[in-house]
């Protein structure tokens, strides 16, 4: 079932194949003989197949039926039992660009301007009473498969500031080329003892590299700081009091 599914959000990344309409082009002019008929019906054939790749919407319910197996995974890997949340888990999420464990970068631009992507990058931060414990992976689409798995945990007295960044950094792509990002937002949590939790979100050579027009959008991040903050926060005060 599962391959299925990845075969069809492999459908939804493939570019629109050109070499089909030239092929139906070829096809009539060469109608009055048997190949000319062979070649538009396979030029048919592929524009339809084509189309019936899954929606945006269809995309966006795949996604989050993946992201509710990543927070029980979350909670197993770091040995964190659901008695011991104070709050609801958020989440992070960005394009990963890098370290992507031989899965295959592919993006497309939505009908509503948002770009879609795997691998993504996944931060899951749960809220125990005492600490932040932390869940990240690169979550190939087309698989399922959570890769390149980390787990972290912070006591709340360690963090001092968590909040998105504007960064500098090269990184390296396919086949050696070396991509310089200037403005890259990044998601980073720090801790009194100089660590850190980074997730990158966007940047414009990205979007750039990805088609040149559309969003990344940011919503998570801003929720998961907010939540993250409020939480500091009522710790702090409690210690305070």
């Amino acid at each position: 079932m599962r391959e299925q599914i990845g075969q069809q959000i492999k459908k939804y990344f493939r570019p629109f194949p050109k070499w089909a309409v030239w092929m139906i082009v070829i096809g009539i002019f060469l109608s009055t003989i048997g190949v000319g008929l062979l070649m538009i019906a396979i030029g048919i054939w592929a524009l339809i197949s084509w189309t019936k790749r899954p929606s945006d919407a269809e995309m966006d319910t795949g996604f989050e039926q993946d992201v509710r197996v990543l927070h029980v995974k979350a909670l197993t890997k770091t040995g964190t039992d659901t008695s011991d949340l104070v709050a609801e888990p958020v989440m992070v999420t960005g394009p990963r660009i890098t370290n992507r464990a031989n899965c295959e970068l592919s993006f497309r631009k939505g009908k509503d301007n948002i770009i879609r992507f795997t691998p993504v990058n996944v931060t899951i931060i749960n809220f125990t009473a005492h600490q932040l414990v932390v869940y990240g992976c690169a979550l190939d689409l087309t698989t399922g498969n959570a890769l390149n798995e980390s787990t972290d945990e912070y006591f709340y007295n360690d963090v001092v500031s968590v909040s998105t960044k504007t960064k500098s950094f090269s990184v390296q792509l396919e086949g050696g080329k070396t991509l310089q990002l200037d403005a890259a937002e990044m998601f980073e949590l720090t801790t009194s003892g100089g660590t850190s939790v980074e997730v990158f979100l966007r940047d414009p050579k990205v979007i750039q590299m990805m088609g040149g027009t559309g969003d990344i959008p940011t919503t998570r991040a801003e929720r998961a700081i907010q939540s993250v903050r409020k939480m500091l926060r009522e710790k702090k005060s409690a210690l305070v009091a």
